[in-house]
């Protein structure tokens, strides 16, 4: 699995070691029923299934909570992605240069030339969301957009557990050479990541939770930063969530891969006192 997937992990994650199902019932003590929704970053408009049980739920919610709020605005995203200073392509060598320009023109359907002068001062992590452009055709859903949509139109309020600015910046700790190396394997390799990605979908449309168990596991080539992009997020979520909890009944949406394990969302929350159950839906 290449790093590519942990960048979809990251937007999206998935479950392991959990039952079947992506809603979770969160009971504590005295306090307002509350759930914990495992989503994903896109899935092809197929594959889509948002069912009435979950509208009904974020209709009845005091506030919905996404890993960040404001989703539709897209402004701070780019900005953050501009490099405060040199080139996108510094990070390889001469011949790596060449073969990112001449994989990423041929992706975007421009020429080289077009392709270095439009990405030279964008970040090189952003070089990966080219991949997404060929992995699904047609038309996509958003499920965190979705989520945002619905409670805004039924005027319920929505929050972030965390900024933009601290997601960026999770990518910008990764070591140059690391990235470099991230960014090559899916150059020389793309229809492994493609084909990593329908089983993804699929597994997450399926509530395939073994499956996408043995796909994450598969992987070690994420190293000492997976403590950054998922345990260290979640044990920061915990304390907010809680309080958040104390007074409304929330409807807490993030990437389905913070959820499983012994530091996923779920088993914390437990290690707090909380009534943590799947629901079907």
């Amino acid at each position: 699995m290449r790093f590519l997937t942990w960048i979809f992990l990251l937007l999206s994650g998935f479950v392991f070691g959990q039952n079947n199902s992506l809603l979770y019932q969160v009971k504590g003590k005295d306090k307002k029923v509350s759930y914990l929704f495992g989503t994903i970053h896109m899935i092809p408009d197929s594959l889509y299934y948002f069912p009435g049980k979950l509208d009904k739920i974020i209709a009845k919610s005091d506030e919905v909570i996404l890993e960040i709020a404001n989703l539709s605005d897209q402004r701070k995203m780019m900005q953050l992605m501009v490099l405060d200073s040199g080139s996108c392509f510094d990070i390889f060598t001469p011949q790596q240069k060449d073969s990112v320009i001449n994989w990423g023109a041929e992706l975007s359907g421009i020429t080289p030339a077009q392709f270095e002068k439009g990405f030279e001062k964008v970040k090189p992590f952003t070089l990966l969301q080219l991949s997404f452009q060929k992995m699904i055709t047609g038309k996509v859903r958003m499920v965190d957009m979705e989520i945002e949509s619905k409670a805004k139109s039924d005027q319920i309020p929505v929050s972030g557990l965390e900024t933009v600015e601290y997601q960026i910046s999770i990518f910008d700790k990764i070591p140059p050479k690391e990235m470099a190396e991230f960014i090559m394997k899916t150059v020389r390799d793309p229809e492994e990541g493609e084909k990593t990605f329908r089983e993804m979908a699929l597994f997450y449309y399926q509530q395939d939770l073994e499956s996408l168990a043995r796909l994450i596991l598969e992987s070690d080539e994420f190293g000492s930063s997976a403590e950054e992009l998922l345990d260290k997020r979640n044990h920061n979520w915990i304390p907010k969530m809680e309080e958040l909890m104390k007074t409304k009944s929330c409807f807490f949406a993030v990437g389905a891969g913070h959820l499983g394990g012994p530091n996923g969302v779920i088993e914390l929350l437990r290690q707090k006192g909380y009534e943590v159950t799947p629901v079907r839906y």
